[in-house]
Order: C-alpha cells, then structure tokens, then sequence
C-alpha cells in the first residue's frame, strides 16, 4: 500500500505541474494576453526554434553507437505502440462518426504518446526509492533510465513529426473536400428548385407541350448529348496523345514535386533537429565539440539548451489558453475523449503487459539489459497520455477547431492520469 500510495503522490505532482503551468495560459487567455491567433504563431514559433532545440539537445547528449547496439527493443517498442494507437484510433473514429476535420487529430492522438517529461518525472520517483517490493534499483539506475528514455524519444520523436503532421493536415483537407462537395450540391439543389418555381423543363419534358413536340425535344436532346460525347472522347484523347508526347523528365519532375508536396508536413524543423541530434551523438568528435565545456562549438550548445529549456512550458501554456473556457466538445465529442482516454491509458498498456511476459521468457539475458529500469522503461513508455506536442502539431498544421478538440483530449486524459496511471504503473512494479 505504501508503494502504491507513493507512485500516485508522485503522479499527481506530475499530472498537477502541467496544471499549474497550463493556468498560466488559461490565465492569459481570459485577460486578453493571449488570443487565439497570438497563441497560434507563439505554436509556430516553438515549433520552429524552441522544440527543435530540445530535441537536439536532448538526443545529441544521450545517444551513442554503443547505447543504440544495447537497447535495440525500445524503439521497436516505440513503433509497436504508434502503430496500435493508430490502429485502434482509426477504428475507433470510425466507430463513433467522428467529423473528418477531427479524425486525424483524434488518430494521432491516440498514437503518440508522452515519452519525455512524464516518464521522467515517474522513472526517476520509482528509481529513487531503491528497493521497491520486490524489485531492487541500483545507483546507476537513474543514468540508466535517462538513456533508455532517450532510445525511446529518439524513435518516437522522429515519428511523431514526420507522420503526425500528414495526419493533422490531412483531417483539414477531408472536411474542406466534404464541404466544397455539399456547397456544390446545394447550388445544385437551388437551381433545380428555382427552375422548377419558374416552370422551366431543367431535366424533364414540360407536361405542357404536345406529344409531338416532346418526341421532337427528346431527339435534339440525344443529338446534343452525342455530340457532347464525342467532344469529350476527342478532348481526352488529344490529351492522352499529348502526354504520350511529352518528355520523360517532365513527367518525373511532376511526379516528385508532387510527392514533396504530399511529404510536405513531415519535411519540418522538428525531423530536421532529430536527424542532427542523432548525428551528433553518434560522432564522437561533433559530440565532444558541442558537449564538452572546452568544446570549441560548446557555445552554440548551451545557447540552444537555454532555448530549449522553454519549450515543454511553451507547449502546456498554448494548452492552457486552448482550455481558458473549459474543455470544448464541438469537434471531440464524451465518447471520443473517453475512447482515446481509453487507448492511451487501458488499451496500450494491456498490450504491453502482455509483450513483457512474452519477452522476457523468450529473450536471453545477453539480448537486453538486465537491469529494471530497462522493463520499467518499456513499460510506462506504453502507459502515458497523448503527448503534449499534439497540441503544438494541430495548432500549426490543423484548424482551430481540431486544435479545441486536441485540448479536450488532453484535459480528460490528464484528469484521469493520477488514477488510470498510478494504477497502471504498480501493476508493472508488480510483475517485474
């Protein structure tokens, strides 16, 4: 009981940061600092310079040839979870009639997950208690788990910004698909009622002529039509004709600008930054020049972890303001939010109690770490609500509304946190 009661302590310290931080918005939201369009380019802007240094910060230090060769399942682990998100999101959306605007948003909500300030803050209270149960943490636990988080982010974080933004987008672009095609629709219906007001024959023959006249207008009709046809296979044809024509470099060109278009979301600041982050940590002499203190880029480094050190506080205050009048429900329904409340914090971490069991009966002690922070790790990475950059992506790749949306699954999820996760996290303390 004395374990249990100090996970869920150090839950709702966690859960009650966010909170604190998240008033802050909502503070300035409701006193006219922040508006929605202020709130939108502040989302742009640590998109586009504060989380990218995070990131590089964060993964140029922790990772290395050495610690990827060691902890090669975690981020196997980290494409498992993404892609049972995504999976039971999609069904998930489906299910309910979820509106097109908000069906990407809800997905990659569903996929992503808190893998950095969370874990952090729940690794590091369990690791510092020693002996937990029957589970005993070394001192070198805690450096341990850093590293096993960062294996984790790594794979995540580039994921994460090169698949979420397509699926932010691409929710935008069905609803504005379904909008165009029932405004046309509609014109349609105008016309056809305006014209059956003025008494004209739009699709039938008037009632009012005679037979003869009728069979007259149906003949000229199918003349009409024929021609039309054939001017149509005409068109299409000298089109086929000159496509035939045209070079094949401009046919390759068109095709790869377009593939760079349909890319265009996960081509960002944010991959960028991982990819240099990798880099760095797998090169010793870029590592030793950015992170040592008599580095000779060491400047550039620690201007950047200055930056960096606003980002996660930036992203929960645009949360905040997104909540200044309390969770909105246009676009993410009760039952939306309960279902992806319930992927995140029931659904995934069943699954990944199930892969443990499995695993560490099939895997040799050589293939993983032995320690218990490495299976700790594995396990609340599974466990943890929509990851706080959901809100970031749909603020600078959605609609305002599914940015509303977005916010509302992050309210409930983190009101459910301290019970679903405390509970969540005991039953892994359990079975390690």
């Amino acid at each position: 009981m004395s374990v249990a009661l100090d996970i869920f302590v150090v839950s709702c310290k966690a859960v009650l940061k966010v909170f604190i931080i998240g008033g802050v918005g909502c503070f300035a939201r409701r006193r006219g600092l922040l508006d929605e369009d202020s709130c939108r380019k502040m989302a742009k802007l640590n998109g586009a310079v504060f989380l990218p240094c995070l990131l590089f910060v964060a993964l140029g230090r922790s990772v290395t040839i050495d610690h990827l060769r060691n902890v090669w399942l975690l981020p196997l682990s980290a494409c498992v979870n993404i892609a049972l998100g995504a999976v039971m999101g999609k069904a998930l959306v489906r299910a309910l009639g979820t509106p097109p605007e908000f069906r990407g948003a809800a997905v990659a909500s569903a996929a992503f997950g808190n893998s950095l300030a969370l874990p952090v803050v729940l690794i590091a209270a369990v690791v510092g208690a020693g002996d937990v149960g029957d589970v005993s943490f070394g001192e070198d636990a805690q450096a341990e788990s850093l590293l096993y988080l960062g294996a984790y982010m790594t794979t995540l974080t580039v994921l994460m910004w090169t698949i979420g933004p397509v699926w932010m987008r691409e929710g935008t672009r069905i609803a504005a698909e379904e909008k165009g095609a029932d405004d046309n629709a509609d014109v349609e219906l105008r016309v056809f009622e305006d014209a059956e007001d003025r008494g004209d024959s739009v699709a039938f023959v008037s009632h009012t002529r005679g037979v003869e006249d009728a069979s007259d207008s149906g003949i000229a009709a199918a003349t009409t039509s024929r021609d039309e046809s054939s001017a149509r296979f005409r068109e299409r044809n000298a089109k086929t004709t000159d496509d035939a024509d045209r070079a094949l470099g401009d046919v390759l060109r068109d095709k790869l600008v377009a593939l760079v278009a349909a890319l265009g979301p996960a081509l960002n600041a944010n991959v960028a930054a991982s990819v240099l982050g990798i880099l760095v940590g797998v090169v010793p002499a870029l590592r030793h020049a950015l992170f040592d203190e008599r580095g000779a880029l060491f400047v550039l480094q620690d201007c950047a972890s200055i930056i960096a050190a606003g980002a996660i506080p930036q992203v929960i205050i645009i949360l905040g303001a997104s909540l200044a009048s309390g969770p909105k429900h246009e676009l993410c329904d009760g039952a939306c939010a309960a279902g992806v409340c319930a992927i995140r914090l029931i659904g995934i971490p069943a699954v990944n109690v199930a892969l443990f069991s499995v695993l560490r009966r099939a895997l040799s002690s050589s293939a993983v770490p032995t320690s218990p922070a490495f299976w700790l790790t594995f396990l609340i990475e599974g466990a943890t609500p929509t990851a706080n950059n959901m809100m970031l992506q749909v603020s600078m790749f959605g609609s305002p509304r599914a940015a509303e949306g977005v916010a509302a699954l992050l309210f409930w999820q983190y009101a459910a946190a301290p019970v679903l996760l405390t509970g969540a996290v005991a039953l892994f303390l359990a079975i390690l």
